[in-house]
């Protein structure tokens, strides 16, 4: 008897709560229907973040100048730093083969030692923190750097102009030997160097004129770098090694002609100082001219 009543006492309980369970649900369920709309639109709607780039910062320096590196302890933590000292290596694995060209020595080196498993985007730089063909520091510069027009462009001078900066005619004449380069004129010693390295099977030819930014400083995509072959780029640092031309003249050379190593033509030029601004480090973008 006593169960009978407890079963019957259950079931009325339980058919009690149903209305309320069935109000419960019809208000739940616009809700939800709300939120997986909402939800769709979202995914559909918001273009997803596209990923970030992997950097290097490499750095050309000598035991003079390694005091004015400290900058380098507030380069954010996303850029990976090599600083090679040309004549006190702090590792082996920063040593240059010979201290020549200035810093073209070191920016061989690193894309030699590195050519299969470079970053999306390297910034060559010299280790000081300021100079006088800089707009910005150089700690600006390298946090500022927008590594997705580097990527676009495949090389980009860190320095913005609203011209062209040494604009040097090329000597058509043959090329010379390695030792007679001394004796030329530069437009001979520039039509001997891109005689001797422009690639024919890629219908590069000998430009009349070139125009290259100063002091070689700039960023380059690993597409770009890549467009030449590891071997060629020993081949150019074995050039740099042997030449009897003294590390000034030789690394003007190379100062002059990296743009044309990279991919960019004969002429380098920023014609707009504020395009240039914008582009390159996403400043002064308001002083664009509309249109």
């Amino acid at each position: 008897m006593l169960s009978w009543q407890l079963h019957c006492q259950m079931r009325l309980s339980a058919l009690s709560r149903q209305p309320s369970r069935k109000l419960l649900l019809s208000l739940l369920k616009p809700l939800v229907t709300t939120i997986a709309i909402l939800l769709c639109l979202r995914l559909l709607l918001d273009e997803p973040s596209p990923p970030a780039h992997t950097k290097a910062l490499v750095i050309a320096s000598t035991a003079a100048t390694e005091g004015d590196a400290a900058w380098l302890a507030d380069v954010p933590l996303d850029w990976r730093i090599h600083v090679y000292s040309a004549d006190r290596p702090l590792s082996p694995a920063l040593t240059v083969p010979e201290n020549r060209g200035n810093e073209a020595m070191v920016y061989l080196t690193y894309i030699i030692d590195h050519y299969h498993d470079l970053p999306d985007v390297v910034l060559f730089h010299h280790d000081h923190l300021r100079s006088w063909h800089q707009g910005l520091s150089s700690l600006t510069e390298v946090s500022s750097l927008r590594t997705a027009y580097v990527v676009e462009k495949g090389y980009v001078s860190t320095r913005c102009l609203s011209n062209c900066e040494n604009v040097m005619p090329v000597s058509a004449a043959p090329p010379v030997a390695l030792e007679q380069m001394p004796e030329v004129r530069r437009d001979g010693q520039l039509g001997s160097l891109l005689n001797a390295f422009l690639e024919t099977e890629k219908h590069e030819t000998l430009p009349k004129l070139i125009a290259a930014p100063c002091c070689a400083q700039f960023a380059a995509s690993r597409e770009a770098i890549r467009g030449r072959s590891r071997e060629w780029w020993t081949e150019l640092r074995q050039w740099l090694i042997d030449t009897p031309l003294g590390s000034s003249a030789s690394g003007r050379l190379m100062e002059w002609t990296w743009h044309i190593w990279l991919g960019e033509g004969a002429y380098s030029c920023s014609h707009s100082h504020s395009e240039c601004m914008c582009n390159v480090f996403g400043r002064q973008c308001d002083a664009i001219p509309a249109g």
